[in-house]
């Protein structure tokens, strides 16, 4: 099934004011599901051949004793700031946090249906992605141990696989050299894309609390969440894309 067209990229400002006037009409137009386009492998990509479609799970937080909120944070944090750097990809299809929602809700499966790696690829071969991104961090004496792999869903060989370890205050900023070499893996050398946009703590903190509401299923919440973020931080892009995919949602309730 194919993911939902992601906008191109355009200057921060713009992108804001162009992405709020036409939110509120897409709320009026529930969009059709369709079916992934048929991947090829990433060596191609050099070549003008299409990406193949991929899947970023939430990382794991394999912390002894889980750092509670702040464990939360990260594992979703993590994937998102992955995610976003994903998609200044051209032409590669990524699969995003609420149309897997949507995706896990129409197989009818639950999420602790997903809890191991088996059952993930498997639905990524349902759906249509071919590859998979499987992260984990654990925190030791104020370091984040981070650790990604990239897995082919058809024959459940790891591609690639990185590590990095920094300290747990810097962990958003420092993270983004791990995120461009994973690029770079699934794309290839001559389509290795950009370094990524470093966005404010703060905003992701505040990113990550209507991510939380919007797993709980307090949509609304989630929604004016977003907008008060967008408010202070109009270049916070993250968020305008989980704006439009909330209100899209909330449309079809």
């Amino acid at each position: 099934m194919k993911p939902l067209a992601r906008p191109q990229p355009q200057p921060a400002g713009a992108l804001h004011r162009s992405r709020l006037k036409c939110v509120w009409a897409l709320m009026a137009w529930p969009l059709a599901l369709a079916t992934l386009p048929q991947p090829v492998p990433a060596q191609t990509a050099a070549a003008g051949a299409a990406l193949p479609a991929v899947v970023v799970w939430d990382f794991d937080n394999q912390t002894p004793g889980g750092l509670g909120r702040e464990g939360e944070f990260l594992r979703r944090a993590l994937s998102e700031n992955l995610t976003t750097q994903l998609l200044q990809v051209q032409g590669l299809p990524v699969v995003e946090r609420q149309r897997l929602k949507d995706l896990l809700a129409e197989q009818k499966l639950a999420a602790s249906e997903l809890a191991d790696e088996d059952a993930r690829l498997r639905l990524g071969r349902i759906i249509g992605a071919r590859r998979m991104v499987f992260g984990g961090f654990f925190v030791l004496a104020g370091q984040v141990q981070l650790h990604v792999r990239l897995v082919d869903t058809g024959s459940a060989r790891v591609l690639f696989s990185d590590e990095l370890a920094v300290p747990l205050d810097a962990v958003m900023d420092e993270v983004g050299p791990m995120n461009t070499r994973m690029v770079r893996a699934l794309t290839g050398a001559a389509a290795a894309g950009g370094a990524g946009q470093r966005h404010a703590s703060d905003s992701w903190r505040a990113y990550d609390q209507a991510l939380a509401l919007a797993d709980a299923g307090r949509l609304d919440d989630a929604i004016a969440a977003l907008q008060a973020l967008l408010a202070r931080d109009a270049a916070f892009t993250p968020a305008e894309r989980q704006l439009v995919a909330l209100l899209e949602r909330q449309a079809r309730r």
